[in-house]
């Protein structure tokens, strides 16, 4: 865990210089191993140099505006080291550059493998045998087609990048294979360039771009030559104009060689996705529109709802409706069912494991039957159920309690390491203190009678702070700035994630008063407020 530096000087983020040099000066009081002896010199010399670290850095303007925005990892990266009369933003776009940078040199060597597999199956004979062939059916549903696809994905240099595709596929009236190579290069964030070659079932050369004209508007293009036999060459291509309104609603038209038009709208809401498309050609029009609807959505798990309708003047209608849902932080399970006129009822189950995809086109009818739409709808939902309760939530349940039990053990390690600190502190601080005591005792001020920190109803969950926060006292004041307690020395993080409070009991001028504040509520005494009545 990362030291809080204005915690730990105890400081808000406004603070000043002055407020700066005055808090580090007073806790070297407490802590500059000079002034303690041999014996408790190391402990001292430990935490005087966090003290210290935190103090160059506040007190560097350069240094702290890094810290303000990036914490220590800014600090880390090397930016100072390029820094001379920035600004804030200036400071920025230098950070994120060096960043950018070193997330290149990291790629440099780094290949990003792709797989896709695809399988299509026929499974009508399913929806018509009885029980005596069920089995039988079963175990010999034939594979129509079997497609494999694998990539790699290379930088060669900053704003160049490489990849190569092969696929090879079977199905029952042929077997070929393809390989594709595409090289783009990035001229800027807003700018792309992409060409690709891909031979194997004929030769196809193709030619795609992307530029953001302004912060709304980008297009789009693409081209293609084919030759697919020796005496026939085919051109493609087209464009596509877009516009981006806000984060949650894009426009698009697009315009193909082929004499066909196409417009497009996506609007997303919290929980909801809407698409619609309309498509005109010199011999066809398709209407299609599709509805996601987020379900429950958490750190690891999502689910959503699909449906979409298609008309299409040449294929019939056709509707979608399925599933997606989130298994664990890389893999995601995909159910759609199709029903249309040309289609017939088809299931699709897609598996994605981070980079790899695996895909099930099983076809129950080519006609619509309604046990065929029985079978595709209610088949994947009863084998989810059998998988999810027999094989995934064990799996998932085991994860989890190691993933726990790690944590558990790492959070324990720390907790012990802070707490060890914390106690050499505030013997350390056992000097100074008595010392504050006896000094605002004999004025009349403010002297804490009692203090604990931590969580409140679990009694192995709270500390005595009562000597750390009495050193703290100036004048008999006392100020703490609204950020979480755990960073001020002589405290720890008693309870990762729980909420935690402040009680204090104190006198000034001989007149009891007491306070409890949440961990991130500023604090300052004395007050009026704090008054116990009847005293």
């Amino acid at each position: 865990m990362e030291d809080d530096y204005y915690s730990l000087l105890s400081l808000s983020r406004n603070c000043t210089d002055e407020d700066i040099k005055s808090s580090y000066k007073r806790l070297c009081i407490y802590y500059h191993p000079d002034k303690h002896c041999h014996a408790n010199r190391e402990s001292a010399d430990h935490i005087y140099q966090k003290i210290r670290q935190a103090y160059e850095v506040l007190i560097d303007p350069k240094l702290r505006t890094i810290y303000d925005i990036y914490g220590v990892q800014g600090l880390e990266s090397g930016l100072h080291i390029a820094l001379q009369d920035f600004d804030k933003n200036q400071i920025k776009e230098t950070y994120e550059r060096i960043l950018r940078q070193k997330k290149e040199k990291e790629q440099d060597l780094a290949c990003n493998p792709i797989s896709n597999i695809s399988v299509e199956l026929d499974a009508s004979g399913l929806c018509y045998s009885n029980r005596e062939t069920y089995i039988t059916e079963l175990l010999n549903i034939p594979v129509n087609s079997f497609t494999i696809a694998q990539s790699v994905e290379a930088p060669l240099t900053d704003s160049n990048k490489m990849t190569v595709l092969c696929t090879a596929i079977n199905n029952e009236d042929y077997t070929t294979g393809m390989v594709s190579t595409t090289l783009r290069h990035t001229f800027s964030n807003d700018t792309w360039l992409e060409s690709a070659f891909t031979f194997g079932h004929g030769a196809t050369l193709t030619l795609n771009g992307y530029k953001r004209l302004t912060k709304f508007l980008f297009a789009t293009f693409r081209s293609q030559v084919s030759r697919i036999q020796e005496d026939l060459i085919s051109y493609s291509g087209g464009g596509t104009l877009g516009c981006s309104i806000g984060d949650s609603t894009t426009i698009k038209a697009d315009i193909s060689l082929d004499k066909s038009m196409k417009g497009i709208i996506t609007k997303s809401w919290e929980k909801l996705i809407a698409y619609f498309s309309y498509r005109m050609a010199l011999d066809n029009q398709v209407v299609t529109m599709q509805l996601v609807r987020t379900i429950s959505s958490n750190a690891q798990s999502t689910a959503h709802l699909e449906c979409s309708a298609k008309y299409d003047l040449v294929d019939g209608a056709h509707i979608e409706y399925g599933a997606s849902k989130q298994l664990t932080e890389y893999s995601r399970l995909t159910a759609l069912v199709r029903v249309g006129q040309a289609t017939g009822v088809k299931l699709k189950l897609m598996l994605s494991r981070g980079r790899h995809t695996y895909r099930f086109d099983i076809m129950f009818s080519d006609v619509i039957e309604p046990v065929a739409v029985l079978y595709g709808t209610f088949l994947p939902l009863l084998t989810y159920s059998a998988l999810h309760l027999l094989v995934i939530k064990p799996y998932l349940n085991r994860i989890r309690a190691e993933e726990t039990e790690e944590k558990a053990e790492e959070m324990k390690s720390q907790l012990e390491k802070a707490r060890e600190e914390a106690k050499q502190a505030i013997q350390l601080m056992k000097t100074s203190y008595d010392r504050t005591v006896d000094t605002e005792q004999c004025k009349g001020g403010l002297v804490l009678v009692q203090a604990w920190y931590g969580v409140f109803g679990v009694s192995n969950k709270l500390i005595d702070v009562t000597i750390p926060l009495q050193c703290l006292v100036s004048n008999s004041r006392l100020f703490l700035p609204e950020s979480s307690k755990s960073g001020l020395v002589g405290f720890y993080d008693v309870s990762f994630g729980e909420k935690k409070q402040l009680a204090v009991k104190y006198k000034f001028r001989n007149v009891m008063h007491e306070v409890m504040i949440d961990d991130v509520e500023p604090l300052r005494i004395p007050k009026q407020s704090h008054k116990i009545n009847g005293t």
